[in-house]
Order: C-alpha cells, then sequence, then structure tokens
C-alpha cells in the first residue's frame, strides 16, 4: 500500500486524530464480533446504517489501489498531431 505524506511533519494532534479513530474502530469490531458471538441479528441489521459511510470508503480506496490506468499514447502525450494529406 502505497502512502502519500502530504507534509513531513506530523503534529501531535494528526497523530492523536489517527489514534482516535484506531481505538473507535478497534471498540466498534469488539462489539461487532460480541454481538456475534450473541445472534443478535437485529442489532446487526439496525446498526448497518450507522457503518454504510465506513463500507462506502472502503471500497472506494480498495477500488482505487486496484485500478489500473492504460498509458497514453504518443498522441495523448503531444499536441501537434500530424494529419496526412
Amino acid at each position: 500500500m502505497k502512502i502519500l505524506n502530504v507534509t513531513s511533519e506530523s503534529t501531535e494532534e494528526d497523530i492523536g486524530l489517527f489514534d482516535g479513530l484506531i481505538d473507535t474502530t478497534e471498540k466498534a469490531l469488539t462489539l461487532l464480533k460480541e454481538q456475534k458471538s450473541a445472534g443478535n441479528i437485529k442489532w446487526c441489521k439496525s446498526a448497518m446504517k450507522s457503518f454504510n459511510g465506513m463500507i462506502k470508503l472502503v471500497k472506494e480506496v480498495d477500488q482505487y489501489q486496484r485500478k489500473r490506468t492504460i498509458p497514453l499514447t504518443w498522441k495523448g502525450h503531444t499536441n501537434s498531431t500530424r494529419y496526412l494529406q
């Protein structure tokens, strides 16, 4: 996985944002596992509404990482296209 580092310096606030998101995600995962073991499908169906944003984010990142691009042809690299007469 490639990570784009926009700034070379991370502040403590930036690191705190990541730590907060990681902590919240780990708690959510623990809660999901507990409810799965309890067989609480009704809770799971109602919780899906809350996870739709995260599901969409993960799908978009996964799709972006698997994206394959076709290299440009010569025509795509130049503005001076020749036409035969």
